[in-house]
Parts: C-alpha cells; sequence; structure tokens
C-alpha cells in the first residue's frame, strides 16, 4: 500500500469512527484500537527500560564497579527469591526468558562480583547458583533503598495497590497473547 494511500486509509477511519488517532506511527495503528495496543507497547518499552536502569541504579556502588546491568540485578534477586540454588533453565522459565547465553553472562558477572557462587551437581549441566554472603548483605541494602525510593512514596496514593493488581493482571493475559503470537511466528517460518 502507497504512503498517500496509508494516509487516505488512516483519514477514512478518522472520519468513519469519529476518533482522533495520532498521524505516527501509521504503520501500526490504523483504527482506535490499533491506537490503544501500540500506546500500550510504547508505555511498556519505556517501562521496562525504566525498571532496568532502575534496577541497576539501585543496586548502588556495586552496580558501578562490577559493570553489573538492571537484568543483572534481576538474576540476583531471581536467586534470592528460590531461597535454594536453582539452574539455568529454572532462572530462564521464571523470568520468562529464552536468551540463555545473557542469563549465563549474568551469572558469570555475578559470580565475579562475589555475589553468587556455583554449586556443583551430579553432572555439568546439573550446575546450579545460589547468593552468596555478600550478595545478601547487598540485597538488604537494596530493599532499604526500594522501600524507600518506591514502596514509601506510592503507599499514598489513593487506589494505588488496586490498579496495580488490574495492570498486573492485564500485563498476564498480554504476556500470554505475546507468547502465544511468538509460537505461532516460530511455527510458520
Amino acid at each position: 500500500m502507497s504512503e498517500a494511500t496509508q494516509t487516505e486509509v488512516r483519514n477514512d477511519v478518522e472520519k468513519r469512527d469519529g476518533h482522533r488517532l495520532r498521524k505516527e506511527p501509521a504503520h501500526l495503528a490504523r483504527t482506535p484500537h490499533e491506537q490503544a495496543i501500540t500506546d500500550f507497547e510504547q508505555a511498556l518499552i519505556c517501562a521496562a527500560e525504566g525498571f532496568y536502569r532502575f534496577a541497576a541504579a539501585i543496586m548502588g556502588p556495586a552496580a558501578r564497579d562490577h559493570n553489573l546491568s538492571g537484568q543483572d540485578n534481576v538474576i540476583l534477586q531471581l536467586l534470592m527469591t528460590a531461597g535454594r540454588p536453582r539452574g539455568i533453565g529454572d532462572l530462564s522459565r521464571f523470568a520468562n526468558r529464552d536468551d540463555t547465553a545473557n542469563i549465563q553472562y549474568s551469572l558469570r558477572k555475578l559470580i565475579k562480583a562475589d555475589l553468587v557462587e556455583k554449586v556443583p551437581g551430579a553432572a555439568p549441566r546439573e550446575t546450579a547458583y545460589r547468593v552468596t554472603e555478600k550478595g545478601r548483605a547487598l540485597t538488604e541494602d537494596l530493599v532499604a533503598r526500594r522501600r524507600e525510593m518506591l514502596m514509601d512514596p506510592t503507599a499514598a496514593m489513593p487506589a494505588f495497590d488496586t490498579q496495580l493488581a488490574e495492570a498486573t493482571r492485564m500485563l498476564g493475559l498480554v504476556t500470554g497473547l505475546y507468547d502465544h503470537g511468538s509460537r505461532m511466528i516460530a511455527g510458520r517460518d
């Protein structure tokens, strides 16, 4: 479809539905429904990037000293949450990730920073990882900063917990749609 035709289609949709659509990105949103999804996706991208920046910054000097990212912190916190040593497969499933090489890289960085250690298994593929005492101490500091920067300010917001619960439910549904779509595309290619 030519660019002129795309513009005509968008203008027709605007008149027909009575909704005002942004002119960009025309290739992603031609109806109010498509615009709502596109707006959500942009907000999701910004939220994810903001979250990972926050997750790195909240680690304080340890992140800077060891070049740790927000993704590395997420792996550390997944291990803390697990309460017992976990393998890469467990971490991958829990975080809904399929980039095993990046998870391994995060684990190498965390080991080098002495925040995580390997726990040998019966076979090389059974290697698991656990948090060290230094990793636990860092997490205690992190939790205190997180409480100060995130929990305390949001505690006073009216209906915040209810809205967050609804957003969490919707994100779960949308995650399922994206995962299903990814599987369908992989099956077609």
